[in-house]
């Protein structure tokens, strides 16, 4: 007889049942209690500030570039387009408005979903859980994180507006390309404002945030394409368009724009050192500064296209000439600084030809020997301590000792020729090596060396007569002050690049303002304008005129030894431009490689673009000295006032007390004084020829240098004058010099 088994009471299985789910239901409750003890403080949502670019703007408001560990510019919802925010919701949860953090419905559909397609194809996060995800929680796959999104999702919805919990999202989640937030994102894939984003645009953003590597338009741009008509599917079916916007949304071509590109980045990294200094890391790429800086991104973007070409010129005959020790793989660099020389607002900066490659900052942080390109600070010394542009001095063989090696060093010329009695106006237009040091022998260093210093030129100088060639190594930028002091009339301004600095909330830090400082006689400066004018004019800048700028301007062309380094610095009454070329090594550029043929001309190039549309505008004399000035035509052979019978004549500008009264005595002038003699400024000269250098008597002797003065440092190198490409194009003739073998 079979036994029966015993029956357990349905009441005991229920027991069991209620018992085990009791503990599941305390154990749950304690992992959400532990949870809940761990979750970050949403309280702090109330004043939402993520991480926020720095934005640096040009003279006009243009964006130049930002600084940022992430790239977001943070905007109000009332920004973000309806159609953007319908084109997430539609594609990222659609029930947004009806949920309260946690979606159950959207839950069970996505798992029916995901069944059916057999694979992940749709997730269940809602908004609100992303925005928890992205601004509390890490992105690991894990029950305990999963939970705590939840949680925080679910008391973001109970503290928060459906529309504050959109525009922390909208200005959160993450597009690609280091864009974060739609405004960026906009500005990054379409280079406009989101708010003036199109529905085809919406769509394709909207598609990025699930997987912005797979669904970059830049780097994808099929897949991006097959994202957006998902979206605009998705909005179909959530009611947001019709069918036929949808189709037709889907026939318009992407086009992609890039905004957000580095612009100036030598001037970008230039102003990020100074703020980083003054405000920390933090602030510079996450506090959302308004940098609001001096540069012109129009000027910016002439100096770069005018740079590039003269580099692509100079690489050209650099290869034609190219010596076997110089590799390859060395390529010419190059720097630009333009800047305002009444205020000393920088409007463009170039450091070098390619900023990936290397962020030395050449306009800057290079020093390099200026070759004559330093000779007007000589010359500025001289005016300022009594001699005149017409003063004489013989441009003949000199020889000094070398006091360490005790061999001879004898400067030259350029041309290797001599030309005898020279004024000091021709030697500075020409760039007259030997009557440069002469002139710098007799005047002493020590003037030069002050001049320079007042000028901006804190580069240490070297103390003997090499400086006459240029040799003690600069700055561009020292170099840029120091000219742009000639144009300011002798009021020295101190370059920079930062106007004005705001916070996130618009409230200002700083304002900037020019530091300037009268450290020269206005009307020394205007004698050295005047005289540089002639280098563009007549002299070895004359190729300037030749390429077709023809506005007024004064400026110095410069190269050392070899062609190691051509310069010009020059300017207009507004504006100072200074360029320099070579190699990083120090190579010979090559043949006539020189401040006229390889500098000069990118400043032509770049001033054209300047100056276009703008009034003509020449140079003033400082108001209030007008009648301190005198015009008189002098003879050239000899530096005094020109006879009937002198045939190289120029009119030159002096200062009252040192212009010349005698006629010239080597055409047959008379000995005495002179005077009502005629002149554009008012007043006559009554003083001797400054400087004294040629003693003009019935029966002139010319006085050459004494051999036994300073002598230069042991090796010193001397530097070249520029040579010339061509003669000019028609011989001067009346007041102007005939040295058709000079130039550039």
């Amino acid at each position: 007889m079979p036994i029966e088994k015993a029956r357990t009471p349905l009441s005991t299985i229920l027991k069991i049942v209620f018992a085990l789910a009791f503990a599941a239901m305390g154990i749950l409750g304690g992992i959400l209690y532990a949870q809940l003890q761990d979750l970050p403080d949403i309280a702090n949502l109330n004043e939402f500030k993520p991480s926020e670019a720095t934005r640096i703007y040009d003279i006009n408001g243009e964006l130049i570039s930002q600084l940022w560990l992430e790239q977001r510019t943070i905007v109000p919802l009332e920004r973000i387009p309806q159609t953007l925010q319908n084109a997430v919701i539609a594609i990222e949860d659609q029930r947004f408005y009806q949920h309260w953090g946690i979606d159950p419905i959207g839950i069970i559909r996505a798992f029916l979903v995901n069944v059916s397609a057999g694979g992940v194809r749709q997730g269940a996060s809602t908004l609100t859980e992303q925005l928890a995800k992205n601004l509390f929680l890490t992105r690991e796959r894990t029950l305990s994180r999963r939970i705590r999104e939840a949680l925080l999702s679910v008391q973001i919805e109970r503290n928060y507006s459906k529309k504050q919990i959109l525009e922390m999202y909208f200005n959160e989640i993450y597009f690609g390309e280091g864009a974060y937030g739609a405004e960026s994102a906009a500005r990054t894939y379409f280079g406009k404002h989101v708010e003036d984003l199109t529905l085809p645009e919406c769509a394709m953003l909207a598609g990025i945030p699930k997987s912005p590597t797979n669904f970059d338009p830049y780097k994808n741009p099929l897949d991006a394409l097959k994202r957006r008509n998902t979206v605009l599917n998705a909005m179909v079916e959530a009611n947001f368009i019709s069918q036929s916007e949808a189709t037709e949304a889907k026939n318009v071509p992407v086009e992609l724009k890039k905004i957000e590109v580095q612009n100036a980045p030598y001037f970008v990294e230039y102003v990020r050192q100074q703020l980083e200094s003054r405000y920390g890391t933090n602030a510079v790429y996450k506090g959302g500064l308004s940098v609001y800086t001096t540069l012109d991104m129009k000027l910016q973007e002439a100096a770069q296209v005018a740079l590039a070409k003269g580099v692509e010129r100079a690489e050209i005959v650099a290869r034609k000439n190219r010596l076997t020790n110089i590799p390859v793989t060395q390529v010419i660099q190059g720097a630009m600084l333009v800047m305002d020389p009444h205020t000393g607002a920088i409007r463009a900066m170039i450091g070098g030809i390619d900023f990936r490659r290397s962020v030395f900052n050449r306009a800057i942080q290079a020093h390099r020997q200026p070759g004559s390109a330093f000779k007007p600070i000589i010359y500025a010394a001289a005016i300022e301590n009594g001699y005149t542009m017409a003063d004489v001095f013989l441009d003949s063989p000199v020889e000094y000792p070398d006091p360490v090696t005790g061999k001879p060093w004898r400067p030259t010329n350029f041309s290797e020729k001599f030309r005898g009695p020279t004024t000091l106006h021709t030697a500075l237009m020409y760039s007259i090596n030997v009557v440069t040091i002469k002139l710098l022998e007799k005047l002493g260093i020590q003037p030069v060396v002050s001049m320079a210093r007042r000028l901006g030129i804190t580069t240490p100088i070297k103390p003997n007569l090499t400086l006459g060639l240029g040799t003690s190594e600069v700055t561009l930028d020292e170099m840029v002050q120091a000219f742009s002091t000639f144009a300011n009339q002798g009021v020295r301004v101190e370059p920079f690049g930062i106007l004005t600095v705001k916070d996130a909330s618009g409230h200002v830090l700083e304002n900037d303002t020019p530091v300037a400082q009268e450290v020269l006689d206005p009307r020394v400066a205007y004698i050295m304008v005047n005289t540089m004018k002639d280098v563009i004019d007549q002299g070895t800048g004359r190729i300037i005129r030749r390429l077709g700028f023809t506005y007024p301007a004064a400026g110095k062309t410069g190269t050392t030894n070899d062609n190691v380094d051509t310069w010009f610095i020059g300017f207009t009454p507004d504006l100072t431009c200074g360029v320099w070329l070579g190699y990083d090594e120090r190579q010979s550029l090559g043949k006539k490689q020189t401040g006229g043929e390889a500098a000069a001309p990118i400043w032509a190039d770049f001033m054209k673009v300047a100056v276009a549309g703008k009034p003509v505008k020449d140079f003033e004399p400082p108001k209030g000295t007008e009648s301190e000035f005198v015009h008189r035509k002098i003879c050239l052979d000899s530096g005094m006032l020109a006879s009937a019978k002198c045939l190289r004549t120029r009119d030159e500008i002096f200062r009252k007390e040192t212009a010349p009264t005698k006629l010239c005595t080597l055409h047959g002038g008379g000995a005495g004084g002179v005077s009502g003699t005629d002149d554009t400024l008012g007043g006559t000269g009554g003083g001797q020829t400054g400087g004294d250098i040629l003693e003009m008597e019935a029966q002139p002797v010319i006085k050459a240098a004494p051999t036994t003065a300073a002598a230069p440092a042991a090796g010193a190198p001397a530097t070249a004058e520029e040579a010339a490409p061509e003669s000019p194009q028609k011989t001067p003739t009346g007041d102007q010099e005939p040295y058709p073998d000079e130039g550039f």
